[in-house]
């Protein structure tokens, strides 16, 4: 008897120390891209398409590095973040060319490019622990002050008006972080 409820006990604990599943569920937030959304600049709470945008990554020299949407119509957009090394505590800056009326010519193969602002966030990455099986998730905190959360480089012809911080912890998708007027 003495050995039965032993074994029961050495089971129970196993059972109690395991989690549900190993396999990370795809409902599971994971680290969340930025939300910007587009709005008109005369009527501040309406949502405005941005015609034939175009998301290009660009690197601290401003030089292209990816294309992260393709031209379309839309009145949101969601940007990946750089993730920084666990000990690092110095704000990063990520830059994006958001490329109003861009357009392939005929053949495909030529973009012409109507409008180019170029944005800058800068933040900070946070490790968040989710569970054994999805491990970490970062969180990115923009910087505290407003003018340094978020730029537009004024180039002399910008489509982008002016802007609104949502939220300066970008820790889901589900809402909007920034909002940019045009």
């Amino acid at each position: 008897m003495k050995k039965l409820n032993i074994f029961i006990l050495i089971i129970a604990i196993g059972l109690i120390g395991c989690e549900r599943d190993d396999i990370c569920a795809e409902a599971t937030e994971t680290t969340p891209t930025l939300i910007i959304n587009f709005n008109d600049n005369e009527t501040l709470d309406d949502p405005k398409n941005v015609r034939q945008l175009l998301v290009v990554a660009l690197d601290q020299s401003l030089t292209p590095i990816a294309t992260i949407g393709s031209i379309s119509t839309t009145n949101a957009i969601a940007l990946p973040l750089h993730v920084q090394d666990e000990n690092e505590t110095t704000p990063i800056t990520t830059r994006y060319a958001l490329i109003q009326d861009a357009d392939f010519d005929d053949d495909g193969d030529d973009t012409t490019f109507s409008n180019t602002d170029i944005i800058e966030i800068t933040y900070t990455t946070e490790f968040i622990y989710v569970s054994r099986a999805c491990g970490y998730k970062s969180i990115f905190n923009l910087e505290s002050t407003f003018n340094t959360a978020f730029n537009i480089i004024d180039d002399g012809d910008l489509w982008i008006t002016n802007f609104a911080i949502q939220n300066f912890t970008i820790d889901n998708t589900n809402e909007t972080h920034i909002l940019i007027y045009h």
